[in-house]
Order: structure tokens, then C-alpha cells, then sequence
């Protein structure tokens, strides 16, 4: 009988050989090899039990430490069932559904947004020769400033409110209620539309014409080779068609093209000749032929349990996941699917770690001023003493949000690293994919698979 002990004193192991001749484990003599090897408590007794009984096993964990768990941050919680829709979750095996993302909805003044939670105290662990083991305390995080549309409760300052009628927006760490603009098309008759809000056409968007919102845009009909811009999301329940082919032969955007941008999401029925760009994901519900779409998180081409879903032609690109029924087509029409390639979180992350290192370089002189107007109480001006507080308690502020935008977008470069292209029917001759720095070219036609990247190139 061998017992062995991880170096971090958090779990340990017994592994039991049968006797020949001579006489078997006892529990007890387990507990006592345990002991010796300085383990004084989460010693799994049934465990020991079961191995003793069953005379051989191989490296059976007997004992386990209790691990930190750290606090919840406050949490920020819809209370519009329709938003929380609006936000795609991961189901219990990481699969998100990035297609429900909800409708437009409005808000009327006292509706209640968003109800936000205090951090909670983290729980202390505990190894096996009983060390505790400190766990970090959950942050206090504040609505964000300048809610527009909003206001707190009267007699509870963490439930924000609708403070006038419009539409709802979530965004990080809180509410805006934006006003929205109705037109049944969008012509010459109508002029171009810019609007500080959101905008419901209920029909189609003309030729030629341009469509942006500071909110969400709803078309209920079809994109013709327009202009139109969401810093929210875009639903379209016709599709996207423009006249020419996205690029020309030297690669540069030809005119009369449909070109469609959101900060957010974008959906359509179809999409042709289109320029797409979506900050969050897009959702093709037929095909995308012949167009350029590029998503920060996925794109979906075709919905589940239906024939159509093709991408055919063009490029997709993504960071994380490309999803399609059919890829590419029996023509060998040139296609290109890119993922894992988001070169805009690094730079985003550079950039922060970049003012986080500033800001802690000011934080410390700030400490040593204050260490010697501390020490030299009597020798310095009080309304000084007191801005150079007011700038450490400020920089302590900036500090903390820094580091949690640093969090999220190294979380997100994770979400990258692991991208990958799903196609659940055919892959056509010629497809090229290509997941971070790896390309692969599909030489025969292939059915129902997953590309992700290999440490020797695509694995499938």
C-alpha cells in the first residue's frame, strides 16, 4: 500500500496491491499511512473503505482538501423578461443559442430595469493539514454613469427605473431607455434617416438610401443596396440584396453593394451581394451567397432542423464559431470561413493593460506624497492634502475598472483560442477554413463536421 500526497496539500491518493500470502490493507492502516504523510482532516473514510474491499486499486483519491471560493461580484440583473431573452446563455454543455435574441420592446416611466445585488463574502478553504486558505471578497460594482432615461427608485437605490417611455437597451452595468422612430419605408419619399434612438420600418429600405440609429433597427422588410447602421442590434425579417459583387478584382468594395453594420447583433432571411459586420453575431436563416460577413462572436447560417443553410460563396469570419448547413456548393464557387481570428480584443487588451500600468504608476507617487504629508502633517497646506486624497481615491476607482475590463477581454480571448467551424451537412471541394493561423482546403467532399485547431494544423 502506497499513499501519496499532492505538493499543494489538497488531495491525496492510496494505491493497494494484492498481498500474496501474507495479509490484506486494513482501513485503519490506510488512516495511519495517511497521518504519517501529515493529512489531518478531509480524509474521504468510504472511500477508504471501498478500496480496502475491493484489495487493488490504483491511485484512488482518500482524502480532499476544501478549495477557496472566492465572492460574487454585484451582479446586474434584468427584470424585463424579454431582455433576458434578448441575452444568449450557455446551456449546461457550453452550446449558445445565439439566435434568440428577442424583439423590440418598449418601457413606460416607474417600469422597473434592473435591480442590482451586493457583492458576497468569499468562503475560506482548507487544506489537508487544516491551513486555511484565504478567498477574496466579491467587488462592489456601481450602476454606470449617465443612464439616460433612467432613475433609481425612490426608497431602494439599487432597482433603476424607466424614467421616460421608449425602448429598453442593456448595456454593461446598467439600463438606457432610448425613444423609437416608426416609418413604413424607406424611399426618397422618407430621405435618409439618422436618428439618436431606435428605428421600426415596417417595410423595405430602398436602393441607394442610408438607415442609422444610435439604437436597434427593425426592418420588417427587405435591404435593398442601402446603407444601414445600429450601434444596437439589426433584425430584418426580409433578407439583404445588393446589385454587384462585394469586391472587385483588386479587392476593393464596389459600389451598389447592401452594407449592413451593427455594434450588436444582426439577423435576415437571406443575404447577397451583402457587406455585414456585427459587432456581437449574425444569423442567416436560408443562405449567404457571394457576400462578406464578419461577426465578434459567431455566425449561424440556417436554423436547426431545416434544409436551408448555405454559404456559398464569399467569406464569413468570426471569433468563435462558424455554424452552416452546407458549406460552399457542387460549382466550386470560391468560399472562405475564417474563425479564432479577432485581432481587435488584442488590441483592446494591449490598450488597457497600457493605461492600467499608467494608472498604477500615478498611484504610486500619489503614495508617496501622501506617505510624506502624513508624516509631515504640520508642514503642508490642508486643501492640498486634501485634493492629492480626493486623486488617490479617484485613481483607486479607474484602477478596479481596469482591471475588470482586462478580465472580461482576456476571458473573451479565451472564448477565441477555442473557435471552431460546424457544418452539419456537406463541405464542398474548395472550401478553405482557416482557424487562427492554421488553413485548410477541402480537397473531397466531406460530411457533417467540426474544424478546430490542431497543434499540427486543423483537426476534423
Amino acid at each position: 500500500m502506497t499513499v501519496i500526497v499532492d505538493p499543494d496539500m489538497m488531495s491525496a491518493y492510496v494505491t493497494i496491491v494484492p498481498g500474496e500470502g501474507g495479509t490484506s490493507v486494513t482501513s485503519d492502516e490506510v488512516v495511519q499511512a495517511l497521518t504519517g504523510a501529515g493529512v489531518i482532516t478531509g480524509i474521504l473514510h468510504d472511500e477508504i473503505e471501498k478500496a480496502v474491499h475491493e484489495g487493488e486499486v490504483i491511485k484512488r483519491m482518500v482524502a480532499a482538501g476544501r478549495p477557496p471560493q472566492p465572492g460574487e461580484d454585484s451582479q446586474f440583473i434584468s427584470l424585463i423578461p424579454e431582455m433576458r431573452e434578448r441575452c444568449p446563455l450557455a446551456d449546461e454543455e457550453g452550446n449558445v443559442d445565439y439566435r434568440n435574441i428577442g424583439g423590440i420592446i418598449s418601457v413606460k416611466p416607474g417600469d422597473p430595469l434592473l435591480r442590482r445585488t451586493s457583492p458576497t463574502k468569499g468562503v475560506p478553504g482548507e487544506n489537508l493539514q487544516g491551513a486555511l486558505l484565504p478567498a477574496s471578497d466579491g467587488i462592489d460594482i456601481a450602476f454606470a454613469p449617465n443612464l439616460s432615461g433612467t432613475a433609481p427608485a425612490p426608497d431602494d437605490s439599487d432597482l433603476l427605473l424607466a424614467a421616460i417611455s421608449g425602448l429598453p437597451v442593456l448595456i454593461d452595468r446598467g439600463i438606457i431607455v432610448e425613444p423609437v422612430l416608426k416609418v413604413k419605408t424607406v424611399d426618397l419619399s422618407s430621405g435618409n434617416l439618422h436618428f439618436t434612438g431606435a428605428i421600426d420600418i415596417s417595410g423595405d429600405v430602398k436602393a441607394g438610401m442610408e438607415v442609422t440609429a444610435t439604437g436597434d433597427i427593425i426592418i420588417g422588410g427587405v435591404v435593398e443596396s442601402a446603407k444601414v447602421e445600429a450601434g444596437g442590434n439589426i433584425e430584418i425579417k426580409g433578407g439583404i440584396i445588393g446589385q454587384k459583387e462585394v469586391r472587385n478584382d483588386r479587392g476593393e468594395l464596389n459600389t451598389d453593394i447592401a452594407h449592413v453594420r451593427a455594434q450588436g447583433s444582426i439577423s435576415a432571411q437571406f443575404a447577397e451581394h451583402a457587406l455585414i459586420h456585427a459587432g456581437q453575431d449574425v444569423m442567416i436563416r436560408e443562405v449567404a451567397m457571394k457576400s462578406d460577413i464578419t461577426a465578434g462572436n459567431s455566425i449561424t447560417v440556417g436554423e436547426k432542423g431545416m434544409r436551408k443553410g448555405h454559404i456559398i460563396g464569399g467569406v464569413c469570419r468570426a471569433a468563435t464559431l462558424v455554424h452552416a448547413i452546407i458549406a460552399g456548393s457542387p460549382a466550386n464557387v470560391p468560399t472562405r470561413i475564417e474563425v479564432g481570428v479577432d485581432p481587435a480584443i488584442n488590441e483592446k487588451l494591449s490598450a488597457v493593460k497600457q493605461q492600467l500600468a499608467d494608472k498604477e504608476k500615478r498611484q504610486e507617487e500619489i503614495d508617496k506624497t501622501l506617505t510624506y504629508i502624513r508624516e509631515n502633517a504640520n508642514k503642508v497646506d490642508p486643501g492640498m492634502a486634501a485634493l492629492k486624497e480626493k486623486v488617490h481615491s479617484l485613481l483607486q476607482s479607474e484602477i478596479a475598472e481596469l482591471n475588470r475590463q482586462k478580465k472580461r477581454l482576456q476571458k473573451r480571448l479565451e472564448l477565441v483560442n477555442n473557435a471552431k467551424v460546424e457544418v452539419d451537412s456537406s463541405v464542398y471541394f474548395g472550401v478553405q477554413i482557416m482557424v487562427g493561423d492554421k488553413m485548410l482546403t477541402i480537397e473531397d467532399d466531406l460530411q457533417s463536421k467540426t474544424f478546430s485547431r490542431g497543434e499540427d494544423g486543423i483537426v476534423y
